[in-house]
Formats: C-alpha cells, sequence, structure tokens
C-alpha cells in the first residue's frame, strides 16, 4: 500500500468506529504491520486535526516540528507545540486534537517483531526507559537535539521510500539510534522515570493484562499463562514494580475507565459492559473502592 492508501485507511478506520469509545487498532485496520512512518502533515490533514481515542500493540513515536495541540496518553494530559517529542507506550490509549492544520513532522511506529525480523533481539527495544508507561510522555526539545531527531526520522522516512534491498535492516538500525539518543535526552532533561530493569516475565505480564484485563481479573489466570505460581508472579511484581500482580490488573482496568469517562459519551452501563463487569452495581463499587468517588462523581470533575 502506498503512505496516502495508508492514511486513507485510518480515516476510514476512525470515522466507521467512532462508536466504539476507544478504536482497537489491531482489531479494526485492515492491514497489518510492524513498522510504519508517515509525514505528519498528511496525516494530521486527512484527519482534520483530531485523533480520537484509540489504542495499537505498536510504539509510537511523534516528532512535531511544527504545530500545537493538546494531547492525552495514559493518564498524562498535556499541550504541546512545534519541536516536541511525544512518546506513546504500546497499549496505552491516546488521543490528540491539534489547534490548526499547519503542522508538519513524522509518526512512527513499530513493534518488536520489526526488529525480530532483521535480527535485533527484542530487549534492546523493550528495556529503553522513554517506551516505558511511567515516564511523563513528552519532551520539548533544544536546538541541538531538534537537529538530531529530525536528521534520524527523515533518514528513516528517506529510506522507507526506496526500493534498496536491505532497507529494513538500517531502519531499524535508525529506529534503535533514535531510542537511544531519545533515553539521553530524557536523562539529560532529568525526566523522572518509575520505570525499573526490564524482565521478561514482567514484560509478559503486561502483554497479557492489556489483552485480558476484561476478561480475567484473577492473578492466578496470570500465572497460569505463565506457567508460574501465583506467589512467584506476585514477588515478581512486587520486586520489579512495587505492587502486587491484582493492583497491576486493577490498575489497567481503572487507568482504561477513567479514559473512557472522561473522552466518550459511554453511559455507566455501556462502559461497564466494555470492561467486562456483569453489571453497572458492581463496576460502581470497583471504581469506588479504587478512586475514592462513583464513576459519575469522576466525570463531572473533570469536565
Amino acid at each position: 500500500m502506498t503512505d496516502e492508501q495508508i492514511i486513507v485507511e485510518y480515516r476510514v478506520m476512525f470515522q466507521k468506529y467512532a462508536q466504539d469509545g476507544v478504536i482497537d487498532i489491531d482489531k479494526r485496520l485492515r492491514h497489518k504491520f510492524n513498522f510504519q512512518i508517515q509525514l505528519l502533515e498528511d496525516l494530521i490533514r486527512e484527519l482534520e486535526g483530531v485523533v480520537p481515542p484509540n489504542k495499537q500493540a505498536q510504539y509510537c513515536i511523534i516528532y512535531v516540528k511544527k504545530g500545537e495541540g493538546e494531547k492525552s496518553v495514559g493518564n498524562f494530559s498535556f499541550s504541546f507545540k512545534g519541536n516536541t517529542l511525544l512518546i506513546i507506550p504500546k497499549n496505552v490509549i491516546h488521543s490528540t486534537r491539534y489547534w490548526d492544520l499547519e503542522c508538519s513532522g513524522y509518526i512512527l511506529l513499530f513493534n518488536s517483531d520489526f526488529f525480530l525480523n532483521n535480527a535485533f533481539p527484542k530487549h534492546l527495544i523493550e528495556n529503553k526507559n522513554i517506551l516505558k508507561r511511567s515516564i511523563r510522555p513528552w519532551l520539548a526539545l533544544d536546538l541541538k537535539q531538534q537537529k538530531a531527531v529530525d536528521g534520524i526520522m527523515t533518514m528513516i522516512h528517506t529510506e522507507n521510500q526506496s526500493h534498496h534491498k536491505n532497507k529494513s535492516e538500517l531502519i531499524a538500525v535508525k529506529i534503535l539510534e533514535l531510542l537511544i539518543q531519545c533515553d539521553r535526552y530524557f536523562i539529560d532533561a532529568d525526566v523522572p522515570a518509575e520505570a525499573v530493569v526490564y524482565h521478561p516475565t514482567i514484560e509478559a505480564f503486561n502483554n497479557l493484562i492489556d489483552q485480558y484485563f476484561s476478561q480475567h481479573r484473577l492473578v492466578g489466570f496470570y500465572a497460569n499463562e505463565l506457567h508460574i505460581h501465583p506467589n512467584h508472579l506476585n514477588f515478581l511484581v512486587n520486586k520489579y514494580n512495587g505492587k502486587r500482580a491484582k493492583e497491576m490488573i486493577d490498575d489497567k482496568i481503572m487507568q482504561e475507565a477513567k479514559y473512557l469517562l472522561s473522552s466518550t459519551k459511554l453511559s455507566v452501563k455501556e462502559l461497564a459492559s466494555q470492561l467486562g463487569f456483569e453489571n453497572s452495581g458492581y463496576f460502581s463499587s470497583f471504581f469506588r473502592r479504587n478512586a475514592g468517588i462513583s464513576p459519575q462523581e469522576y466525570r463531572e470533575s473533570i469536565l
């Protein structure tokens, strides 16, 4: 598919499935991919400046060279302007509204399979701090950083447009370079991160939560999928995340619930059903127990 066809497919998908509340791109997009890079201005103009709430299994890095707007990524909501780096970890709900269509830059999407297919071990990607969910997902770049990021993104985009035999290998190298540089930028900016050392079991646990949180809320299910004892899963989660496994599951449900309450018009009953609760009363009790207020009170507090 050409870049233009891909962008049109995104527009059609967002329009067709707007009623989903949060659009699961992996389920709704007809053509699957492991890597993609687009000019930001082309995509934003096609979408008329609005990217509705969505999530997908790809990591996303957006370099806003020119433009202003507001964005939500997970529990973060913020305004941004030109020469800003935006980071969206995989399976995290996000949305964007650009204040005008006079923008430029790049949007880069990729997953671990892209690197595995090019003989790169996936831990080189998954252990990068900027791709963790706990770090602040934006950074204003200074002039030197702007030139570096713009140069790497331009090279990736140019290489992707070429017909070179081994272009995907070079692209993988350049993405890795970008991630290393961005990690350094966040460290230099003294951006705090709660992320800890990468552990494959914790990463697998997080992936399972993303996949099954609306169907399974018991730790035993996840431990069984990981082929370990629930007590050992709790030990690992506490060691690397400072929480119990059940808290991780509940945190994911609460994150999704808060996003749906703040960014959609779904009723509490509809929202409860979408999150896998048998009835709205059970969901409301769960929400109040974790947030201290009812779902409706939460929605009213952020209006």
